[in-house]
């Protein structure tokens, strides 16, 4: 079977996205058929792992990333004229002034690395260099799957970056050879991260819920992933819920024709399999939430290799 990659991203957080992968891997790994490699691209803040910790006599592999740009203030040049405060070198206001040493200080969470500092400085005093920008963990999970993920660190603005890191990550495993499915948990919204998430990517799952803020946010997700032609097939979680919106949102089904992957019904197995850190299909197998992400996958399966 071709490799295929896919991601499953939503246009808002807090619609299921990370629960539905979880359930999608451990289904994974009793299909004979597939040999696949997870990764969890919601780098500004991964909680797969709490789902698919490490198995117990897994190595944990661990690599730094360097890409975001801060400035560096270099004391021994500093003639402490005040000009880069008085003259406001620092739009982001990360510049201040340190009364009791008369020389300035770099907020670290709020500079840019744009590098003004560095120029306008007439001692040259400040400098612009990497620093750590957040870091890329491995190991094999509890269900015996290889799981990557990307951890920003608070301040750094290279989530983007970090996302490519992580899928360039995998391809150097060992699993990768051999692997012929490429899982992968996506950011929500639409921004820099997301777009790294799905360039290259085989087919797209949308997740939503039949609210006024879901069907806004799935459009906007919608909207990215056809600007990359990607195939996308929708998922909507909860999607019995009593509401009067229910009308508006199976209207815009309807109306453009989208590929529904499937339906997920709200079941109280979900969060209750959350408080316990599993997959809600290891924790109610039977359950309606179960059984119907279950079809999930076989549809999914079907799109990805029967479609053509």
């Amino acid at each position: 079977m071709k490799r295929k990659a896919i991601g499953i991203i939503s246009g808002k957080g807090g619609v299921g996205k990370t629960s539905l992968t979880a359930a999608l891997a451990s289904i994974v790994r009793t299909d004979n058929e597939i040999n696949a490699i997870i990764l969890d691209c919601d780098v500004d803040a991964p909680n797969l792992a709490l789902i698919l910790p490490a198995e117990s006599n897994s190595k944990i592999e661990s690599l730094d990333t360097f890409t975001t740009l801060k400035a560096t203030f270099l004391e021994d040049k500093c003639v402490q004229c005040r000009q880069c405060i008085d003259d406001h070198f620092c739009e982001f206001n990360a510049l201040k002034w340190e009364e009791e040493n008369s020389i300035p200080t770099i907020d670290y969470l709020a500079c840019e690395g744009c590098g003004a500092c560095k120029v306008l400085c007439p001692e040259h005093a400040f400098e612009i260099n990497t620093v750590k920008s957040g870091e890329i963990i491995s190991y094999k999970t509890n269900i015996t799957l290889p799981l990557i993920y990307g951890k920003t660190r608070l301040g750094s603005t290279t989530s983007g970056k970090l996302v490519s890191d992580v899928k360039e990550y995998a391809k150097q495993l060992d699993e990768f050879e051999d692997c012929n499915l490429i899982l992968i948990d996506g950011p929500p919204g639409i921004g820099c991260p997301v777009i790294a998430t799905v360039s290259g990517l085989d087919y797209i799952i949308t997740i939503t819920e039949p609210t006024p803020s879901g069907l806004h946010d799935l459009v906007r997700a919608i909207e990215v992933v056809q600007q990359f032609e990607i195939p996308f097939g929708i998922v909507i979680n909860k999607f019995d819920l009593k509401s009067p919106f229910q009308d508006d949102f199976k209207e815009y089904i309807d109306n453009t024709g989208f590929y529904i992957l499937g339906k997920i019904p709200f079941d109280l197995s979900i969060p209750k399999a959350m408080s316990y850190a599993e997959a809600v299909v290891d924790f109610a197998p039977n359950s309606d939430a179960s059984l119907a992400i279950k079809a999930i996958y076989n549809n999914l399966k079907n799109a990805l290799w029967n479609s053509r």
